[in-house]
């Protein structure tokens, strides 16, 4: 049989005061440190700050959602706006020669009028008819003041009173105009002074 073997010398073996060493495991807490029963207050309050957390973040993407949303909106009706400010351009573009031909087809069929007037009345109210179709509408023949505006000068009459003067005698040649702009000016004689 063999003999265990001996340990080394160590000084706390000659009779020398053992030291404690350190132990490894670890102390238990501190009595105040112990987890006990949870305040029922405490949890609900933490819960509620949870909840007004979350509830503020919703808030806050609500209203940058609503803020985009608010932009798109805004976007598209500037998109629309353009496209038909585009359309209404290229409308013109394209329309406005063919509707300034027929106007000058009617102020033909006007003048050559002759002995069969109801034939040349009716061509020119169909003219009309089609031209106002496509927005074309005929200047109101107004009587008052010159309207640089929308007329043309091409001739003058006296006036046979001075409050006439700057006023329209007549109209020699009828303006057109589509929407708000004016195609062509009415050609008008106005009254001057004596």
């Amino acid at each position: 049989m063999s003999t265990p073997p001996v340990p080394p010398y160590t000084p706390h073996q000659a009779g020398q005061p053992q030291q404690a060493e350190p132990s490894e495991q670890p102390q238990p807490p501190e009595p105040s440190e112990q987890p006990g029963p949870a305040d029922p207050f405490a949890v609900v309050a933490d819960a509620v700050d949870g909840m007004r957390e979350e509830l503020a973040s919703l808030g806050d993407q609500f209203r940058r959602r609503l803020l985009n949303d608010r932009e798109a909106r805004r976007s598209l009706d500037e998109l629309h706006a353009a496209l038909g400010h585009t359309r209404e351009h290229a409308e013109g573009r394209t329309l406005q020669p063919l509707l300034y031909d027929l106007i000058l087809l009617t102020d033909r069929v006007e003048r050559q009028s002759g002995d069969d007037t109801q034939f040349a009345d009716s061509v020119t109210a169909e003219l009309r008819t089609l031209l106002e179709k496509y927005g074309m509408t005929r200047v109101p023949v107004t009587p008052g003041p010159f309207d640089p505006a929308a007329q043309e000068a091409v001739g003058t009459v006296a006036a046979v009173s001075p409050e006439r003067v700057g006023e329209i005698a007549e109209v020699v040649r009828h303006g057109y105009r589509m929407g708000e702009r004016v195609i062509r000016p009415q050609q008008v004689r106005v009254y001057t002074a004596p």
